[in-house]
């Protein structure tokens, strides 16, 4: 099929699920007999989600046939540089040899002239006498070399000739040498036209995703329309079916203590054991719910604010972060402090068994610090304000929950300290991904040794055999008993889940995560430091596994990552809004002038920046480069692969990075120092990389980091 006609039927796809997934506007959260919308939108929830893994899968390609090209062209340079040295030994030894037989050479000649006995044969007197034949004339007869010539002339022989011995095996090995450079220069070269040939076809495939980028962005907005307004109709169900029961929503504190509860409710329990703070009521042997009046309220205020667009710590009305969230769904029964650190050692953790609508849902790791805050639903969902997603939305409870706190229970029976925030946590905050992470020069290796492994399903391929509906990490075949390695520095924990059977999680810090899953064999220990390299199991096939294969995950914040870029760069770009990298939609970035587009938050700042700077210079600021898409990326990386990004990890494919002209793209000039003096009060930074002395020193690359307001 071509392409064009099936971005076709791709498109007629998605109109078709539009129409079949038309939400009808907000009720006010509270009882009604409104029809609920359509059961599921699991089995359209694909399209988005489709083409990010496409992208996913495309970027992954390239970046495994950039990565066998750079180690190749690495060895050949190696190569090249043994070969030259061993060329320059020869040539140094063909030197000396030439010296030692010319000497050796005068002292037959003289011996000959003089009648000397000599223990050389003819062949060795000819060899001996051809560097100086043209000089035999010139040879003097001095009585005086009489004594010397006898016991002279044999060990001039052997040394002659040891160093022609020693120059012709210098020679063989830079001739040994020089053929392997040229075998690695042709190994090179065949990989670089393999990467220019995948450069074109991952070109290809992006610009053909492009056009489908828009209306599929679109779909996954109604797609979380639909999500919001069913779980919004499953609460009012539940307090239908409350109100049916003719029980008056009690206070919090009547519910507190299970084992005192008003005539007529009972103990809710969960795995046996009695949750406090809720209650329950049998009605026609059926078994309701009781929540406290505060917690009802406080879902229903969580329901009201859905739909309305983040802010970076907003408080309503209009914008919201997601601490204002939680805390104006609270209030006035408590009110939250102002750090999510600060809101963990103030409420009774509860059971993650045990959760119940109206939970306070704070996510983190004790590496991190705790970055997001959530309300509680059932169904393994929660309301929040969240980044990523750029509103506040019902979306699913994430893998990196920290804890449960119920508000109605007061203040923890025992102290609750929460793990200390690192400097990298405001990157994660509130759902958010971090938009780049740099794991340091020469600290990050393979997990498998070379020649070990191959390449297998990569990150974001699509199948019902994921939980999750998609690959959440890279796979490597090899063989059973494989060597695994720490592919960098950090803090073992040891996990036997049933999909992985048996798993190595290594917590690097900042909210960085190694796992490694289906091992046959650990080999260390939880709470073990391990360094870079070193060896932390064996390949198996245990778990959810169809054959032996190592599964390698990475995980920033809680939510896995491409790892092929790490693996490629020992950094990453991971982005935001769930958008793979120069594959954003235009209607979620915004113009700056002349063309170029960042993302919305970045673009206001910028042209505030932009102000300043007309204000102070009396002329705009000049900009070359600004967003960049996937396919222009492998453009410049074809044309330029040595200073360009691998594509897929550029902060230009983001959104988030600008490259500058008229003298801010010089070191020292007055342009340039008034960037570094005031872009950062604008949340633009110039990365500590592109600093003169730095890795590679771009003084007109600039990017955006944390906002002022922050």
């Amino acid at each position: 099929m071509d392409l064009g006609r099936r971005r076709g039927l791709r498109l007629a796809a998605i109109g078709t699920l539009l129409a079949a997934v038309a939400v009808p506007a907000y009720a006010d959260p509270s009882p009604s007999a409104t029809e609920p919308p359509p059961a599921s939108v699991t089995d359209v929830n694909r399209s988005l989600e489709q083409l990010q893994a496409e992208a996913a899968a495309v970027q992954a390609d390239f970046a495994k046939a950039t990565i066998a090209y750079t180690k190749a062209l690495k060895e050949a340079q190696a190569a090249e540089s043994a070969a030259k040295k061993a060329e320059a030994s020869a040539t140094a030894s063909k030197g000396l040899s030439d010296e030692e037989r010319r000497r050796l050479g005068v002292i037959t000649a003289q011996a000959y002239q003089l009648g000397i006995p000599t223990v050389m044969g003819t062949e060795s007197m000819l060899w001996s006498l051809a560097p100086i034949a043209e000089n035999l004339q010139e040879i003097a007869d001095r009585q005086t070399a009489i004594t010397q010539l006898g016991s002279t002339q044999v060990s001039q022989y052997n040394k002659a000739m040891a160093a022609e011995a020693e120059s012709n095996r210098l020679k063989a090995d830079a001739t040994t040498k020089r053929a392997a450079a040229n075998d690695a220069a042709a190994k090179a070269q065949e990989l670089s036209n393999q990467v220019q040939h995948k450069a074109a076809s991952a070109a290809a495939a992006m610009a053909d995703q492009t056009a489908d980028l828009d209306v599929a962005s679109a779909l996954s907005k109604q797609l979380q329309l639909a999500r919001n307004q069913q779980a919004l109709a499953r609460w009012q169900t539940y307090l239908t079916e409350l109100a049916a029961t003719k029980v008056t929503p009690p206070a919090a504190a009547v519910l507190k203590n299970p084992a005192s509860l008003p005539t007529g409710l009972t103990p809710l329990t969960r795995r046996g054991a009695a949750v406090p703070g809720v209650a329950s009521v049998s009605v026609a042997g059926r078994i309701v719910r009781v929540m406290s009046a505060e917690t009802i309220r406080a879902v229903n205020r969580a329901f009201s604010m859905v739909g309305k667009p983040y802010g970076v710590a907003a408080t309503g009305p209009d914008t919201y972060g997601c601490l204002g969230a939680a805390r104006v769904a609270w209030q006035p029964y408590t009110t939250l402090p102002n750090l999510v650190g600060k809101v963990y050692p103030g409420y009774q953790a509860v059971p993650n068994a045990q959760i119940q609508p109206g939970d306070l849902l704070v996510m983190g790791s004790k590496s991190l610090g705790l970055v997001h805050i959530g309300i509680a639903l059932d169904n393994g969902e929660m309301i929040a304000a969240d980044e990523s997603k750029g509103s506040v939305v019902v979306t699913t409870i994430p893998d990196n929950l920290y804890a449960a706190l119920r508000p109605t229970l007061g203040a923890p029976v025992k102290p609750q300290v929460a793990p200390v925030a690192t400097s990298e946590a405001y990157a994660f905050r509130c759902g958010n991904t971090a938009t780049s992470y740099d794991v340091g020069s020469g600290s990050w290796t393979w997990p498998l040794p070379d020649g070990t492994y191959e390449i297998g399903t990569p990150f974001g391929q699509s199948g019902s055999m994921w939980s999750t509906g998609s690959h959440t990490g890279q796979d490597f075949p090899a063989a059973i008993g494989t060597t695994v390695r720490a592919v960098t520095s950090g803090v073992v924990r040891v996990e036997h889940p049933a999909w992985a059977g048996n798993l190595v999680r290594i917590d690097h810090g900042n909210g960085l995560e190694t796992l490694y899953a289906h091992l046959s064999r650990v080999d260390v220990t939880d709470g073990q430091q391990v360094t870079a390299g070193q060896q932390i199991g064996a390949v198996g096939t245990e778990g959810n596994s169809t054959g032996p294969h190592l599964h390698f995950e990475v995980r920033l914040g809680g939510d896995p990552v491409n790892p092929m870029p790490f693996l490629a760069t020992g950094s990453a770009s991971t982005g935001w809004g769930g958008f793979s990298n120069g594959m954003i939609p235009s209607g979620k970035l915004c113009a700056i002038g002349s063309g170029h587009m960042l993302r919305c938050d970045a673009a206001a700042a910028y042209l505030k920046l932009a102000a300043a700077y007309r204000g102070q210079f009396g002329k705009s600021l000049c900009i070359t480069d600004s967003y960049r898409s996937y396919a222009s990326q492998v453009s410049l990386y074809q044309r330029k692969p040595s200073l360009a990004a691998l594509p897929g990890t550029s902060n230009h494919g983001w959104g988030v990075a600008v490259d500058l002209c008229g003298g801010v793209d010089k070191y020292g000039t007055t342009q340039y120092q008034w960037m570094k003096s005031h872009a950062s009060a604008y949340g633009w930074l110039h990365p500590a990389w592109a600093d003169q002395g730095g890795n590679r020193e771009e003084p007109w690359h600039w990017e955006f980091g944390n906002p002022a307001a922050a």
